[in-house]
């Protein structure tokens, strides 16, 4: 077993920080068990928002389990026991965004409202990963990885995933259309697919490039896909181009017919009908809002 020097893990793993800010920290997790075994009790103090790129294992703490794979992001409250049980025999891999105290109790003022932070009997909740969060979760870890790391936009970038991550914060029902022969099947399909759609969504891509890629036949890739995400394929890479000229519009002068190709689209009409369509608002007017906040 393996324990880092603040009490987060006790599991055989290994652990590496990736980055380190004023409020937070981002961890690179890798499980090394090989088995389906469970950990014993572990004890964490701190708050923490976990992004699972793969494996399926499940998370149990305070008479609740969840069923932690590939999709989801795991929310976790500091102050508790919990175990974690491996599912399968693939190594768990998740980015961990690990909060420091006094950035959690402003977090508590600002998201006080929701029932996950009122509710001192919900410890934990999984969240559906969405086409937002995946692309904001890569461009996190590309911003690091870039010879030109930039503090502040790394900040943004963070505070945006956790800001969207709790927008999707529902009470927790274990998705009973996901079976465990489906996640041993498909898991790897699922991550196949989301790298795929998040490493070329500016390009004009196809159904059967995405399913020749995943190694299943379009047909069952879709419903596949939609099983595991909610969305079609052609939803959530919509979604994903959305989210990223969002991103440049708050953050860049770019002009809106470069954001509109930066971001995959093949004409600035069909850019301003879908991006009125989702935020209600023309890019425009958006950019003006955003820029006066």
């Amino acid at each position: 077993m393996k324990k880092d020097d603040d009490n987060l893990f006790m599991l055989d793993a290994d652990v590496h920080i990736l980055y380190e800010s004023d409020f937070y920290r981002i961890l690179d997790f890798k499980c090394k068990c090989r088995e389906c075994v469970t950990s014993k009790p572990e004890y964490s103090n701190s708050f923490t928002v976990s992004f699972v790129r793969k494996g399926n294992f499940g998370f149990n703490v305070f008479r609740n389990s969840f069923d932690s794979y590939t999709g989801c992001i795991l929310i976790t409250k500091p102050g508790y026991e919990r175990t974690v049980t491996h599912a399968h025999a693939i190594p768990d891999e998740c980015t961990i965004f690990d909060f420091k105290k006094e950035f959690y109790e402003e977090m508590i003022n600002q998201y006080g409202f929701l029932k996950f932070f009122d509710n001192n009997d919900l410890h934990s909740t999984l969240v559906k990963i969405s086409a937002e969060t995946g692309l904001l979760h890569d461009l996190i870890i590309e911003g690091l990885t870039s010879k030109e790391k930039n503090k502040l936009q790394t900040d943004i970038l963070v505070m945006d995933f956790v800001k969207t991550a709790f927008g999707k914060i529902t009470d927790y029902k274990r998705d009973i259309k996901i079976s465990e022969k489906l996640k041993r099947n498909h898991l790897v399909t699922i991550e196949r697919a989301k790298e795929y759609i998040t490493k070329s969504f500016t390009n004009d891509i196809s159904l059967m490039e995405i399913s020749e890629y995943c190694f299943v036949s379009p047909f069952h890739f879709s419903r596949i896909f939609k099983t595991f995400t909610t969305f079609s394929p052609h939803q959530f890479l919509l979604n994903t181009r959305l989210k990223n000229a969002e991103i440049l519009l708050k953050n860049t002068a770019l002009p809106i017919v470069d954001i509109a190709f930066a971001s995959g689209f093949n004409s600035i009409e069909h850019f301003s009908a879908s991006f009125k369509n989702k935020f209600k608002s023309a890019p425009s007017n958006f950019r003006t809002i955003n820029s006066a906040d």
